[in-house]
């Protein structure tokens, strides 16, 4: 039996990279436009308003990534649908057999699903819990399921 998931994964070197970058341009922008503060407050909510929304938008741009993934009597297969920005990476394919253990990472805001090889390689996905709505959840189920 063949079953397909759409799944969001998130890349953490660019959802550190964007938070800082995000701070670091909103701080300096207020700073620099309003050296004596903002005081008028709904100009304030604006601003905040604002910078969440480019903040949202860069998110979704540069750290996360659209995947689809079929779970089969022979494997695992990884699609990558939309990749992340400035990157190419090539679909996966893991036969059961190849497979040692499949297990969660020790990381408190995203899913970390660790899939290591025989071979001694460990492939790591991460999965934003919080704010992605996808398949990820059946996909555990199935994976658990196929993987015992």
């Amino acid at each position: 039996m063949t079953t397909t998931y759409n799944i969001k994964v998130v890349s953490q070197t660019n959802a550190i990279i964007i938070i800082f970058l995000s701070l670091a341009i909103f701080m300096g922008g207020i700073f620099i436009y309003f050296p004596h503060g903002i005081h008028n407050e709904g100009l304030s909510i604006l601003l905040v308003a604002i910078s969440f929304t480019i903040v949202y938008f860069l998110w979704q741009t540069f750290v996360t990534a659209k995947t689809q993934w079929t779970i089969n009597d022979d494997g695992i297969y990884m699609t990558w649908i939309k990749q992340f920005a400035f990157t190419h990476n090539d679909d996966i394919t893991i036969k059961w057999n190849e497979i040692e253990s499949i297990s969660r990472g020790l990381d408190p805001n995203y899913y970390n699903l660790k899939i290591k090889l025989i071979s001694g390689q460990t492939i790591r996905f991460y999965h934003d819990t919080l704010t992605t709505r996808d398949d990820f959840q059946e996909f555990l189920k199935a994976l658990n399921n196929k993987h015992k």
